[in-house]
């Protein structure tokens, strides 16, 4: 009877044990924060170089390649800014340039002349968190005059 009474009293592992029964929620709600303020970076980054090759586009500036507002230099220039911003993996294809009566009803129906850059990209999960893996990232610019 007295090493019942001596186990049931003693607490020298407690400490062991509810750390194993914390430490695993506690990771994966660390890996959870990590991974969301990455996909978050990821989108803007991603935005941020729609942003640029969308006025590139519309302001048909030289200082950027694109004089004549040609599609395939405003998609170059996109791919470079998003790699610029340190998202690899993006091509040509990831983005979609639009010019008239198209631009202008993905802009809201619009009567101003646009054009609309639209960039898509695949976002690596690291961790067992669901989160959404395919960002895209559309603007609108008025064309200059």
């Amino acid at each position: 009877m007295s090493t019942v009474y001596r186990l049931r009293r003693d607490v020298s592992g407690t400490t062991a044990i509810e750390f194993a029964l914390v430490a695993l929620p506690l990771f994966v709600l660390l890996l959870g924060i990590l991974e969301g303020a990455l996909l978050y970076w990821s989108w803007q980054a991603l935005e941020g170089a729609a942003i640029d090759a969308g006025r590139c586009a519309a302001l048909n500036a030289s200082s950027c390649g694109n004089p004549t507002m040609s599609v395939t230099a405003t998609q170059s220039y996109a791919v470079a800014a998003a790699q610029q911003r340190g998202l690899t993996g993006v091509t040509t294809a990831n983005v979609t340039v639009r010019t008239g009566a198209s631009a202008q009803a993905s802009c809201g129906s619009t009567t101003v002349s646009v054009v609309t850059v639209t960039m898509t990209y695949q976002y690596a999960m690291i961790s067992l968190v669901p989160l959404p893996s395919n960002l895209s990232a559309s603007v609108c610019f008025p064309l200059a005059s």
